[in-house]
């Protein structure tokens, strides 16, 4: 008989539980950068690769995780700062 605690996925490494930790953080900072910052396009493209970062690590794939994350890093504060920019911009020129 299984016990409770047993799952259909193997127990991961503290370094890979790191990382989807660091990649669902990164997804929430960018689904909200996408809404908040009318960044709609980068935003969404960094939500998918934090997204995909959290498969490959809860799958074992460190490398693939660790550049997934830094891509969805990548699109997410550009296009945040894209979104801050274009605000003050159309503030500014009222």
């Amino acid at each position: 008989m299984q016990s409770s605690s047993s799952s259909f996925h193997p127990p991961q490494a503290p370094e890979a539980r790191a990382l989807h930790q660091q990649a669902t953080i990164w997804l929430a900072v960018s689904l909200v950068s996408s809404v908040a910052c009318a960044s709609l396009c980068l935003g969404l493209g960094g939500a998918v690769f934090c997204f995909l970062s959290m498969q490959a690590a809860t799958h074992g794939l460190l490398e693939d995780a660790r550049d997934k994350l830094k891509w969805g890093k990548v699109l997410t504060l550009v296009g945040s700062g894209i979104g801050v920019l274009s605000t003050i911009l159309s503030l500014a020129f009222r």
